[in-house]
């Protein structure tokens, strides 16, 4: 009888331990790499539309999914963390895509990019975070 208790208790502790691993490689996997990653490609304009028309079913869509987003720039500027802040162009002229880069980049205003990047939700502006520039 002991022998069989013994052999229970170290069937226990190795699922224990494997449950242990396992929950702690997931816990602390390494972020995904933005730039290699597969993305939902849209326009600019076209993603903003559907967040107006329907935030809801445009959150669950798009919400922490990369996406590719073609765009005409309006406008850059650097956030209080020093990072680029790219504001592209929708059919709202007071509003549209915001995206927080993760490099420096040199953008000027008026050029047509695509950039790379996770959405994180809508506030005014469709708001993409850890972006990359894929293309001028």
């Amino acid at each position: 009888m002991k022998k069989r208790s013994l052999i229970v208790f170290i069937l226990f502790a190795v699922l224990i331990g494997a449950a242990i691993f396992f929950i702690y490689t997931k816990w602390n996997k390494a972020p995904e790499s933005i730039e290699n990653a597969e993305a939902v490609r849209i326009n600019a304009a076209d993603l903003f539309r559907e967040f107006a028309e329907n935030e809801n079913q445009a959150t669950q869509t798009y919400n922490g999914k990369v996406l590719e987003i073609t765009g005409i720039v309006s406008s850059t500027a650097i956030n209080q963390q020093g990072k680029t802040i790219v504001q592209l162009q929708t059919n709202d002229p007071l509003f549209g895509i915001n995206c927080t880069m993760e490099n420096e980049t040199t953008i000027n205003d008026g050029e047509t990019v695509t950039i790379k990047g996770v959405c994180s939700g809508f506030t005014t502006d469709v708001i993409l975070i850890r972006c990359y520039l894929i293309k001028k």
